[in-house]
């Protein structure tokens, strides 16, 4: 029996019966700037609505797959809570109509379509970022056996960059909502290339390297546009990544993470040492992965004793540990220091294989 999965220390889900992400629709949440001026690509205030970046909250319940859909929501840009009228519109001083908050979002998830919370991007975030990436969080509840459960901390990173021209974003998509429900069962991830914040319609010249992030480390999988992922692909979860080259040179990335429901057991995190997800100055936090049977939620601390981590900074690039040789290692645990966390650019994900 082998168990995968992923964490990030800025978008953990507390709990261990809700696996939660937020998905952007329409444009990318990326938007670049020309220095000097009040021109941003994309533009947002200029595309249609429904065109604009919209973050939409996917909360499943752990054992069967099932969406959930929040008792109650809140929305934070940065750590500030975001407030909003009656028209949807945030009121927040310094970010009035900037966002607006959708209460019945229809979004295509696993082929049906579901009625979920959304935060829609409406003008240009450029001019209140600081000229620095920024993150969207959100927190609530959910309702699960007639009881109340608090979820945090699921963000979405806001990224600003200064604009040099012909600049790339990689979104990967499909049609299955990235999750399984059944032995056997497949879904195709397809990558759509954006440039300057308008989607490629010409692929002339481009080519795909498809990678699964596991624990053991990056391996490489597919070269075409598409990539197939079956269940026998995904031990719980399957972080994949699709580098796309330009005439020999990687211009973008796109990553997704998919869930296979059918699993017998699935990966949970204890973290501790720090408050909430995130690393403050003088802490340390400790990651400790312990498999939890999906049937009955019961955790397995001895199932499995020693994990192999990979670990990635901010980037998307290998990060080696504080104390440790090398960003690939085995351990029942793993320590991320404050100073690890400015040297990864103030954000670290690990992929993480147990096998018993």
């Amino acid at each position: 029996m082998k168990v995968e999965s992923v964490f990030s220390l800025t978008a953990t889900l507390d709990g261990t019966t809700i696996n939660g992400t937020l998905r952007v629709d329409g444009t990318p949440l990326v938007q670049r700037y020309n220095k000097g001026t009040s021109q941003f690509v994309p533009d947002f205030e200029t595309l249609a609505e429904n065109n604009r970046p919209t973050v939409v909250v996917i909360l499943r319940d752990s054992t069967d797959g099932s969406v959930i859909v929040p008792q109650t929501i809140e929305f934070r840009y940065n750590d500030l809570l975001l407030t909003f009228g009656s028209d949807g519109l945030s009121t927040n001083s310094t970010l009035v109509g900037y966002f607006k908050k959708i209460d019945n979002y229809s979004a295509n998830v696993g082929g049906s379509t579901y009625q979920l919370p959304a935060l829609r991007v409406m003008k240009n975030l450029v001019p209140v970022s600081g000229y620095d990436n920024d993150r969207i969080s959100v927190s609530g509840t959910v309702e699960v056996g007639g009881s109340s459960i608090p979820f945090s901390e699921l963000s979405k990173e806001v990224v600003i960059q200064e604009s040099t021209g012909n600049q790339y974003d990689v979104v990967i998509t499909n049609t299955k909502g990235s999750q399984f429900t059944a032995t056997g069962e497949s879904l195709t991830e397809t990558a759509r290339i954006f440039k300057d914040g308008v989607e490629v319609t010409d692929y002339s010249g481009f080519t795909f390297q498809w990678v699964k992030m596991l624990g053991t480390g990056d391996t490489n999988w597919g070269t075409a546009r598409t990539q197939v992922v079956s269940t026998s692909d995904v031990d719980n979860v399957l972080k994949l990544r699709c580098d796309v080259m330009l005439d020999g040179s990687k211009v973008a990335s796109g990553y997704d993470e998919v869930t296979d429901f059918s699993d017998p057991y699935y990966l949970n995190f204890k973290i501790t040492g720090i408050t909430g997800t995130r690393v403050r100055k003088g802490e340390t936090a400790t990651i400790t992965p312990v498999a939890v049977k999906r049937s009955t939620g019961e955790e397995n601390a001895s199932l499995i004793t020693s994990w192999a981590f990979s670990i990635k900074d901010n980037e998307g690039a290998a990060f080696t540990l504080t104390g440790k040789s090398g960003a690939t290692f085995n351990a029942a645990n793993c320590q991320v220091t404050y100073e690890d966390m400015v040297r990864a650019k103030m954000g670290l994900s690990g992929s993480v294989s147990g096998t018993a």
